[in-house]
């Protein structure tokens, strides 16, 4: 059709695009017909009308009247040529690069393919010959920030360039989220660009969030001709969003992602990746902080693991450990030391860094430990003298952490007038007399002896309060006496009611408990550091002669040793005779058996006291993390990162210890920070929990870190402690996630780069390059041409009648 363009817009172009004619106007056939039909017409009126005109003459009047007609016809028709032109279009290349802290590691290159490929970055080595170029043995360690760095410099490489001629291209750094580089001077082309980027790219975010960011920039560019995402990254995303599911919405949207990863996928590091510590400790006793380091390319090597004060200026080693190497995995120690003075302390425990690390931020953690010297109060009560009885009351008399009351119900009276004497007349009948309590011993007692109401009262105060329970069982009421009480709930096994002589029957040997799996790990029960160790440990202990016979544990507690004699089993296995689980806010634990003092026989006291200081501190634990008796307020943890939002909860009482009911409790959280030693106050509101009984709630999120102080107005001098720290999650792991990168571009229908086959990437953007459809319109009716024809056929016919001297 470009002839028909080339008729009616004479000097107009061709165009390579195709060309189709249409009529928006009267429709081609009926004009036609209507042409005929006229065309006949005229020429009977001109034979009958002006028959002695001569032939040629009338021919040549008709004629120029039918092409007069035809051109009118045609213009009525409205002609329009369409040309489709598809025209390739100058995309954008999205550039994100990594600028968290990470980057800033320095790999170990141990392996020939890992210096290739650094020498191939660095223009060293050609970027198409491959990881089988000799290179040399003591390659340098380039951080992987100046990895990328030299990637725009490499000449031989020329990929900037290269993706400058393809595409426009766009700079993003993203850690935490991505953030666009302004674009560049008026006139400054992308390779200017692409220089002054990596020239000025930092590495000092402590996050990296690669789907979040991911997500962002497809979010910002939705709609826009992308050629593809072009990620510099280690592959690390510890925050937000999933890759992967930024990579399905980018398929979705026809955008490769194509992921370059930088760094080494097994780099030789060893990192220090906890150090479990209590979060309450006894003032001048020992304390243990159990440390575990993850290594790789280490092995049989000895590393120091060593714990100190850093607040006070040169301190000496509070305890030091050496452990040996795996070649990869992990390797725990401990490390043990006792406090000297009371109150919160911070703690560094740290690994000796050894050559060739890949990085020594992630050897040094701190761990905080609430040091009390207040004692634990504990409350004994039981019914007769029994001989565990008398060994436990001997424990926890001589244990300088512990304070205790004792009633005995059906006791000796003299006992009351010993020196110094524990034991109490009554059991008392007032709220605060118990809740003064942290932990409750409960031996073989007669429910009837304690009555509804008392027990009611104990129910609230391991719910409520936080209590820690103990039932010590016995052949004469519990635990089985306590069906129907409200102290049953609290049981973490299921009594059994039958004939008395099978419940309280005897082993005619005796029968040595056995460590379930979680009593194994459990440490309430840690005797040694190893858990092999462990387990022979316990085995050494003598048989028992009485457990008590119960249907089941109840769901949700966890049973810590079993009797193994089929006369105990229950349907779901040997039968439980120490078992725990969490009532409320306190804890409750079940000895279902009377002979804890057979743990000293041929052992001595050693692990007798060491198993029931465990059990003593696990069960006091809610109770001492609180602010005070009145305010039992808590964090779930003493540390928080930068961004977190912290939950500050428990309980409040009266003076009397009965719930406080207020709409909303006023209070201050107080922190200081490195740059602002002087506190700064902030007003926190605590508000009531539905259906908890005194129950309160805080939360607020930090804006700065720092030393964070959380009180309120009932008791300014209950203090909640916490830290904010900035988030450290890029030391903890030094590798390369090669499968995470992989992953992500296979799920986008893009490609994963590394330094040998990088030079592949312009091409793969020049397969990938867009086009635009555009549809060009000429309409033929407004021709000039076309109206000339129409002005000339008509002054043509004219002139021709005017020289023959016709109408």
């Amino acid at each position: 059709m470009d002839w028909l363009r080339t008729l009616f817009y004479p000097g107009s172009t061709s165009s390579s695009g195709s060309t189709s004619l249409t009529f928006e106007g009267l429709d081609p056939g009926w004009a036609l017909i209507g042409w005929i039909v006229f065309a006949l017409v005229l020429w009977w009126l001109h034979a009958r009308l002006i028959s002695n005109t001569p032939r040629v003459k009338r021919g040549v009047i008709v004629g120029l009247r039918l092409l007069f007609a035809a051109a009118l016809l045609f213009a009525a028709t409205r002609p329009v040529l369409i040309t489709t032109l598809v025209e390739k279009v100058r995309q954008k290349l999205i550039v994100m690069v990594d600028a968290s802290a990470s980057m800033d590691l320095a790999d170990l290159r141990t392996s020939p393919e890992d210096r290739a490929r650094a020498l191939i970055a660095s223009g060293k080595l050609s970027p198409d010959g491959g990881l089988s170029q000799t290179v040399p043995s003591d390659a340098a360690r380039p951080t992987r920030r100046d990895v990328v760095k030299s990637i725009a410099s490499n000449g031989k490489l020329n990929l900037w360039s290269q993706l400058n001629d393809r595409a426009e291209l766009v700079f993003y750094t993203f850690g935490h989220d991505a953030t666009e580089t302004p674009p560049p001077a008026s006139g400054t082309d992308g390779v200017a660009a692409a220089k002054a980027f990596f020239d000025a790219l930092p590495a000092n975010d402590q996050t990296t969030a690669l789907g979040e960011s991911l997500r962002q920039i497809l979010d910002r560019h939705r709609g826009e001709p992308l050629a593809g995402v072009f990620v510099m990254t280690d592959g690390a995303n510890n925050r937000g969003l999933a890759p992967s599911e930024a990579a399905v919405s980018a398929r979705a949207d026809g955008i490769p992602l194509f992921l370059y990863g930088v760094g080494v996928t097994e780099p030789k590091d060893v990192a220090l990746t906890s150090a479990d510590a209590p979060r309450i400790a006894f003032l001048k006793e020992r304390v243990n902080i159990r440390v575990r380091l993850t290594a790789n390319g280490f092995e049989g090597q000895p590393v120091v693991v060593s714990l100190r004060d850093p607040a006070v200026p040169n301190s000496a080693l509070l305890a030091e450990s050496t452990v040996t190497l795996a070649a990869r995995g992990t390797v725990d120690t401990e490390l043990s030391f006792i406090p000297e003075k009371a109150g919160e302390i911070a703690l560094e425990v740290a690994s000796k860094p050894l050559d060739g690390e890949a990085s020594a931020d992630n050897n040094v953690t701190t761990v905080r430990i609430r040091v009390i010297d207040n004692r634990v109060r504990v409350f004994m009560i039981d019914q007769e003298p029994r001989w565990d009885w008398r060994y436990l009351l001997d424990f926890l008399q001589d244990d300088r952490r512990l304070t205790l009351k004792c009633v005995l119900l059906d006791g000796d009276p003299s006992l009351l007038k010993l020196p110094n004497t524990p034991f109490i007349a009554e059991l008392p009948n007032d709220r605060a007399a118990l809740y003064d309590s942290d932990i409750i011993l409960l031996g073989d007692v007669d429910p009837a002896r304690l009555g509804r109401e008392r027990m009611q009262l104990i129910r609230e105060w391991v719910d409520q309060a936080g209590g820690g329970l103990v039932f010590l069982a016995g052949p004469n009421h519990n635990p089985r006496s306590y069906l129907g009480t409200p102290l049953e709930a609290l049981l973490p096994v299921v009594p059994l009611s039958g004939p008395v002589d099978q419940l309280i029957a005897r082993h005619p040997e005796p029968v040595q408990l056995a460590l379930t799996s979680s009593g194994a790990r459990s440490p309430l029960l840690r005797l040694a550091e190893r858990e092999s160790d462990n387990t022979a440990a316990w085995r050494q202990f003598a048989g028992v002669r009485w457990t008590a016979k119960v249907a089941r544990a109840r769901p949700g507690a966890e049973v810590l040793l079993v009797d193994p004699s089929p006369s105990r089993a229950t349907p779901n296995g040997p039968g439980p005779v120490l078992a725990r689980q969490r009532f409320g806010r306190g804890e409750v634990m079940y000895f279902g058996f009377n002979e804890t003092y057979r743990w000293r026989s041929s052992l001595g006291g050693k692990y007798y006291s060491k198993i029931w200081s465990q059990i003593f501190q696990a069960l006091s634990l809610e109770r001492l993390s609180g602010a005070s008796k009145q305010v039992q307020l808590r964090v779930d943890r003493p540390e928080y990162q930068l961004g977190e939002r912290v939950v500050i909860s428990g309980r409040l009482y009266q003076p009397d210890f009965k719930p406080l009911i207020a709409d909303v409790v006023p209070a201050r959280a107080s922190f200081t920070t490195a740059n602002s030693p002087d506190p700064i106050q902030q007003e926190v509101m605590l508000r009531p929990v539905p259906e908890e009984a005194g129950g309160y709630r805080a939360e607020f999120t930090p804006a700065v870190p720092g030393r964070y102080k959380f009180y309120t107005m009932l008791d300014p001098t209950a203090l909640v402690e916490l830290d904010v720290v900035e988030p450290r999650l890029e030391q903890s792991d030094a590798a390369m996630n090669l499968a995470l990168l992989d992953a992500t571009a296979t799920a986008s229908g893009g490609r994963l780069l590394r330094e040998e086959n990088l030079f592949e990437l312009p091409k793969l953007l020049e397969d990938k390059s867009g086009s635009v459809t555009s549809l060009k319109r000429l309409e033929l009716a407004y021709s000039p041409v076309l109206m000339a024809l129409i002005l000339l056929f008509a002054c043509a016919e004219w002139l021709v009648r005017r020289l023959n001297r016709l109408k």
